[in-house]
């Protein structure tokens, strides 16, 4: 008597379980890469906004002390305040200096599943001081 070669039906239910696994796994790291891909883009786009919000305040011909904030599309929200630095010599109500020191905070804030993120940054601008 002759056996025949094949596959039994267990062999094909294990060598499909074994390839649903494989399949799962796949979709799961591919689904995180996503997520983290995603998760990058929008830091990147909220350092764009936050640099441009920023230039646009350093090319003002001088500062005044202001907070403003809006919302830029895609659900970011945006604020930026313009302070003068304290120094010991203004609270005295001496002014000792040619110069003042400018701080500009520009902070944006956008949704993610994890909740709200937030992406600040801020520089220093000296400013020459003119007495009238």
């Amino acid at each position: 008597m002759k056996k025949t070669r094949g596959f039994t039906l267990i062999e094909i239910a294990i060598g499909m379980a074994v390839l649903g696994l494989g399949i799962a796994s796949a979709l799961q790291v591919f689904g995180g890469a996503v997520q983290l891909a995603r998760g990058a883009g929008r830091r990147t786009e909220a350092v764009m906004h936050a640099k441009a919000l920023m230039d646009s305040s350093l090319w003002a011909p001088e500062f005044s002390k202001s907070v403003s904030h809006g919302e830029i599309g895609n659900g970011f929200r945006w604020e930026r305040n313009i302070r003068p630095a304290a120094t010991e010599e203004d609270i005295d109500g001496e002014l000792r200096s040619d110069v003042r020191l400018t701080v500009v905070t520009v902070e944006l804030q956008w949704d993610e599943p994890s909740g709200v993120k937030t992406y600040q940054v801020a520089t220093m601008r000296i400013e020459p001081v003119y007495e009238d």
